[in-house]
């Protein structure tokens, strides 16, 4: 996705008319395939390094600063949701006062290789395919229910039998509240991973189903946005 395509484009124009400070980004994982650099390479989710999303968030959040900015909520949507709790757990910046979590998907080995038939052919695949350095070569992956593709590298990087990308333990060292949020219609894992990551978060974390939102929450932003807003309210009297 981008910064200017729903579910997120939507959150910042309502929560801008609450009254918050909104600032909608890209990181260089935007969109399936883009132009990258100097637009003689490919980007996008089907190349990036997730860890990549550290630097990105950091660029976003200096820009704000530089502006007078001092207190920052990441609010981060299915893979953005993982990049935001993987980013927090790992800075712990101290001027990070919450994340928002929105439908993150178990984008790890040991999820994955339990529920996808031949997944594991497809991991050993891409490690082939990096072997020879062809690591940018394409293959065509299930994604949910439909089909994704992305390089052999990238592939590696975010389903990697290291699960790395497993955002339980890094809600372990968040250091700031944490709300998860899912939709009521989405399929049960999400669910059961949302309260997995409220559990590692501890005492300052909080779930919430949103009755009858699928994964991109069609016809159910409102709803989604009221429930960020109430959370937000016990931020505001507290001293910047």
């Amino acid at each position: 996705m981008n910064f200017y395509l729903p579910p997120l484009f939507l959150f910042g124009q309502e929560l801008a008319a609450r009254e918050y400070h909104c600032f909608v980004i890209n990181t260089r994982g935007h969109d399936w395939i883009c132009r990258a650099g100097n637009l003689t390479r490919f980007g996008g989710s089907a190349y990036e390094n997730l860890e990549d999303c550290l630097a990105d968030l950091d660029g976003a959040l200096a820009f704000l600063a530089g502006r007078g900015y001092r207190r920052f909520v990441l609010v981060g949507h299915s893979l953005g949701a993982i990049k935001s709790i993987i980013y927090q757990g790992t800075r712990r910046r101290s001027d990070m006062a919450g994340i928002v979590s929105c439908s993150a998907p178990k984008q790890f080995y040991s999820e994955r290789v339990a529920r996808q038939p031949k997944f594991r052919e497809l991991i050993e695949q891409a490690e082939s395919m990096v072997s020879d350095g062809r690591g940018d070569d394409l293959m065509s992956v299930a994604v949910g229910a439909t089909p994704g593709i992305f390089s052999a590298r990238t592939h590696l990087d975010k389903y990697g039998k290291d699960d790395r990308n497993d955002c339980r333990p890094y809600a372990k060292s968040l250091g700031c509240p944490l709300l998860a949020i899912v939709g009521g219609a989405e399929p049960k894992l999400f669910h059961e991973y949302a309260q997995e990551i409220v559990a590692n978060a501890g005492a300052n974390a909080t779930y919430e189903q949103v009755d009858g939102g699928n994964h991109f929450y069609n016809r159910h932003i409102s709803q989604i946005v009221e429930v960020i807003d109430r959370w937000l309210q016990r931020f505001k009297d507290q001293e910047i």
